[in-house]
């Protein structure tokens, strides 16, 4: 693994693009889709080009490497009448439920061409999240030993990242202003901090443009890209809307 001093002198060297899309609400499997396609496409240019995808989910349940059976508090039944499917994925991370209002932020990172280990790699996407908080008003800590982002409501962010062949996929998730009843759905706290958002936070609506610049913005800086590239659309994606209808 790299020293930091080496990372740094390689990251602020590094002249690439990064492209980064900037999406609504996108249907989970036509992400999937789009993800493994840009995954392929990164991994076949052997270069430091990057993609950071940023966008909402209508809701559903996912379940990383980390999770288990006993994080769904309610049964498949329940999930079926609410309406939510449940997948189980490769990401890093437990139980999640995704919905409008949660940003999801996928970067898709050449790890070896950018000199960085896994260590690093996550350290950096730590770092992006609490440097947006702060530029959000909310002093924000990291459980120790832990990847959990929370602050005096408790925990709102939430690192699901996964390599492969040393790229970088899946990624992470800010409650910026979800539907937070969805919440006991699931077990989604490993070290028993409250499951709570930026809006409840700070006591007023969080704005999601703003979360959406700060975070793509200070992931940009934390890797090194001096170019990038927005883009509001992509063909392969279709923008949803979908409610959701949770039984009291």
């Amino acid at each position: 693994m790299n020293s930091p001093d080496a990372d740094r002198n390689q990251t602020n060297q590094r002249n690439a693009s990064i492209k980064v899309y900037m999406l609504g609400c996108v249907d989970f499997d036509s992400f999937l889709t789009l993800q493994e396609r840009e995954f392929q496409e990164i991994r076949q240019q052997g270069t430091d080009q990057a993609t950071l995808f940023v966008c909402e989910h209508p809701p559903l349940i996912t379940v990383g490497r980390e999770g288990s059976h006993a994080q769904l508090a309610q049964s498949n039944q329940e999930f079926k009448a609410s309406q939510l499917e449940v997948r189980w994925i490769n990401r890093g991370g437990g139980a999640l439920l995704h919905a409008p209002g949660q940003l999801a932020v996928y970067p898709l990172l050449p790890l070896k061409q950018i000199g960085l280990g896994i260590d690093d790699f996550q350290n950096r996407l730590i770092q992006s999240l609490l440097e947006m908080s702060a530029e959000q008003g909310i002093a924000a800590e990291q459980y120790p030993n832990s990847s959990d982002i929370f602050g005096r409501c408790g925990q709102f962010a939430f690192l699901g990242a996964a390599i492969k062949s040393w790229i970088s996929y899946y990624g992470l998730y800010i409650n910026v202003s979800p539907d937070m009843k969805l919440q006991r759905l699931i077990d989604a706290n490993q070290h028993d901090h409250r499951l709570t958002s930026l809006s409840a936070t700070l006591t007023r609506e969080a704005s999601m443009s703003s979360v959406r610049e700060s975070i793509v913005r200070n992931l940009v800086q934390q890797f090194g890209y001096q170019q990038t590239h927005i883009f509001t659309r992509h063909p392969l994606l279709h923008r949803v809307k979908k409610k959701v209808y949770v039984h009291p």
